[in-house]
C-alpha cells in the first residue's frame, strides 16, 4: 500500500472545510485559527477571498471588527464582492 502524501492545497481544503464547518457552530476563535493556517498554503485566488473573507466573519462574530475590516478588504482585492450589508 502507497503511502500517499497531501499537497498543501490539499491540506488547505481540508482545513478551509473544517474551520467552515466549526464556523457554523459558533466556535469563532477555533475557526480563525483553522483559516489562518489555511490561508499560507491556498493557490487559488478564489479560495482565498473567500477564506480571508470568512476569517473576517468570524473576527467579526467575536468583536474584532478591525481584523475583520482589514480580512474583508483583502478578499475584495482578490475579487470577493463583499455582501451589500458589509459593503
Amino acid at each position: 500500500m502507497k503511502n500517499y502524501k497531501k499537497t498543501p492545497a490539499q491540506k488547505a481544503v481540508e482545513l478551509m472545510n473544517a474551520a467552515e464547518s466549526i464556523f457554523y457552530e459558533e466556535k469563532y476563535i477555533l475557526s480563525i485559527e483553522y483559516y489562518s493556517q489555511a490561508i499560507p498554503q491556498i493557490n487559488s485566488p478564489s479560495n482565498l477571498a473567500y477564506a480571508l473573507y470568512m476569517r473576517g466573519c468570524a473576527y467579526h462574530e467575536t468583536g474584532n471588527v478591525i481584523e475583520a475590516t482589514k480580512d474583508w478588504k483583502e478578499a475584495q482585492r482578490f475579487g470577493f464582492e463583499l455582501p451589500v450589508e458589509m459593503a
